[in-house]
């Protein structure tokens, strides 16, 4: 273990977003080892951020720290291979630091002293990410889909904000219910499987229990949801579809599957354009109307689950660049 002097100058590298993963790695063992040397981190923490308050480029730094932190340690980039992207939303952030316990690591805040901000996780289009928070509990997210946290997460609340698909397994914690907040309802879970879907241009946000029990919290109403369940509501109407699936299915965007027993060529194409970043166009509604079941579990490309849709049902692809047409 390299000496205290030694540490000190690797602390200084990794807030300045300057260290190598050899050296990244060294300073969290030593994190680790010891409460007393996890204190003396955040002390080292506060002087740096003391010395840098005046500076006009301390947003500059934090956001070269942001980039050059190892984020692959916590993010799996799936389709393509990319990293997902972790940006600030708040004027003033606390350091995070990635503390050691699994080959994903765990994202938590340093100092609880600190004012409260926001942190966004998002998957660009194109992307898939995976996160594991501070308590655990392990997050996908699809396609064009941010997942919104306090610096106080696992403090003074278990709270996130999905703009999105995410799938969750949460964590269980007695007396700590964890809340998926999304614009249409709230998921307020102990520990469970579960899957959601709140994407801003979708008509509609589902929900899908894969293991355990959610409740939502719709406008003071709470639903209670059993596995195997998938419950939809209707955005502009305000009313829920309740349902019986293969609830397995839900997750299989996380696993580079698509599958689905009965879907809509609207709604697959809507996944698809996310999922690919591309623009996929209907000819007409009629088209969109279409039923049918899909299987694919190789990663196929997208001319590659084109060509797979011609032959489940009868369409005409034509493919300019990245805009796709649809029609019979």
């Amino acid at each position: 273990m390299k000496a205290e002097k030694d540490i000190h100058k690797l602390a200084i590298q990794y807030f300045e977003g300057k260290i190598s993963r050899e050296d990244e790695t060294a300073l969290f063992h030593y994190i680790e080892r010891d409460e007393s040397h996890r204190n003396i981190f955040r002390g080292w923490e506060q002087e740096w951020i003391a010395t840098n308050e005046s500076d006009l480029n301390t947003v500059n730094e934090w956001n070269s720290l942001q980039r050059k932190m190892r984020a692959q340690e916590a993010i799996i980039p799936m389709i393509p291979v990319k990293q997902g992207l972790w940006r600030k939303i708040a004027a003033v952030a606390a350091i995070v630091i990635l503390t050691a316990g699994s080959t994903l690591g765990v994202w938590k805040t340093v100092d609880a002293l600190q004012p409260e901000t926001c942190f966004t996780f998002e998957a660009p289009y194109g992307e898939k990410s995976k996160m594991i928070l501070a308590d655990g509990t392990v997050v996908w997210l699809n396609s064009g889909s941010t997942l919104k946290y306090s610096n106080k997460f696992n403090t003074a609340n278990r709270k996130v904000e999905l703009n999105g698909e995410g799938y969750f397994e949460v964590t269980r914690q007695e007396g700590a219910t964890f809340v998926v907040q999304t614009r249409g309802y709230d998921v307020v879970v102990k520990g469970t499987k579960f899957n959601i879907s709140a994407y801003p241009d979708d008509s509609f946000i589902s929900t899908t229990l894969l293991e355990g029990a959610v409740e939502l919290d719709y406008k003071g109403q709470q639903i209670k949801m059993k596995p195997g369940e998938l419950l939809r509501l209707d955005i502009e109407s305000g009313r829920f579809t309740r349902s019986f699936v293969n609830a397995i299915q839900s997750r299989a965007w996380a696993e580079n599957r698509i599958e689905f027993d009965n879907i809509t060529l609207k709604e697959l194409v809507a996944r698809l354009s996310r999922q690919y970043d591309v623009n996929i166009r209907l000819d007409s509604e009629e088209v969109g109307e279409k039923r049918f079941r899909i299987s694919l579990r190789n990663r196929e490309t997208i001319g590659e689950v084109m060509t797979a849709l011609q032959k489940i049902i009868h369409i005409t692809v034509e493919r300019r660049g990245k805009d796709i047409y649809i029609r019979e």
